[in-house]
Parts: C-alpha cells; structure tokens; sequence
C-alpha cells in the first residue's frame, strides 16, 4: 500500500490545496489540540520566526481552515473544512510520517500551479 492509499482523501486535499509547509502543518495541528492560539504562543511554541507565523496564519485563514477575532486563532466553523482539519489531525496523531512524507512529496507544480491564481496586493 503507499502513501497515497492511506491518506484520506480530504486529507490529501488538504495538503495538495493549502498545507504547503511543514510550517503550516505544524501550526494548524498546534491550533487544532489546543483549540486556539495566538501566534505569539504559536511562534513560541513552534519555534518558528513571528514572521512566518503571521504568514502561514494567513494563508491558512484565506484557505478558511481557521477564523481569527481578536487575534486569537481557532478551527474554521465550516462543516466541510472542520471535518477535514479534524481528520488531519487525526491523521497526523496516528500516521505523522506518512503525512509529512505527502507533505514533502507534494508535486511543486501543484503548488507553482496555486500560486498563479493568487490574489496579490498591487499598486493599480
């Protein structure tokens, strides 16, 4: 059986579409066992730069994993994507390095591809 078999589908929507760095699986997984985060506690906890956390917060907040008030983070109300984030998490408890090996194993073109369509912040 490979990777591919064992991971569930929406999980692998989660990686091919949003999870592009460990960083990202790191937080959302943190975010997820805690129940809310701020990214001050996520970049201490992580050890990851305070930048980065702001990036992948966002990233993850425009893919609409999490909702955010008061700069406090928290898993999406979204019953599609909760259950989705529930079984990544789930799946990272019982399977992590199947899931980080999807995760560095996810085809760059995917991701090139993404990034094209992005909305970007320009000077017009």
């Amino acid at each position: 059986m490979t990777d591919d078999t064992v991971l569930p589908p929406e999980v692998r929507r989660l990686i091919n579409e949003t999870l592009e760095s460990m960083d990202h699986v790191e937080l959302l997984f943190r975010i997820v066992r805690k129940g809310e985060a701020t990214a001050e506690w996520l970049a201490q906890d992580a050890h990851v730069d305070r930048n980065q956390v702001a990036q992948v917060l966002k990233d993850l907040e425009r893919a609409k994993l999490l909702i955010a008030a008061d700069g406090v983070y928290r898993v999406t109300t979204s019953a599609r994507e909760r259950a989705a984030v529930e079984l990544f998490a789930d799946t990272y408890n019982a399977r992590p390095v199947t899931l980080i090996r999807a995760v560095y194993a996810r085809p760059s073109s995917v991701r090139s591809f993404a990034n094209a369509f992005r909305l970007r912040g320009g000077t017009e």
